[in-house]
């Protein structure tokens, strides 16, 4: 949108980190999950959006990469050949 923001300032840093609801920190912000001890890694300051049966939407705002991805695994427990977060560190660097 010739660079005009579609989101509100802080909405990222918000929704990608944890917050707190009723008093108590949960994990999450609006439902985006930050890579749990991502410091220092490709993952630092990345989140996803987590589907029950891999679908994922991963946003890795330092590395301006978003990767979708569309699965149907017969259930919902992982069953991947590799952990996703190494698909998505994997795919981060080849599009550098």
């Amino acid at each position: 949108m010739d660079g005009v923001p579609v989101l509100p300032d802080a909405w990222v840093q918000r929704a990608s980190r944890p917050n707190i609801i009723d008093g108590e920190e949960v994990e999450y912000g609006f439902m985006l999950w930050p890579e749990m001890n991502a410091r220092g890694s490709i993952h630092e300051d990345a989140f996803e959006a987590v589907g029950i049966f891999g679908q994922f939407i991963y946003v890795n705002p330092r590395e301006k990469v978003v990767i979708v991805v569309w699965s149907a695994r017969s259930k919902p427990e992982a069953s991947t050949v590799i952990p996703d977060a190494d698909f998505f560190a994997a795919m981060t660097r080849a599009l550098r």
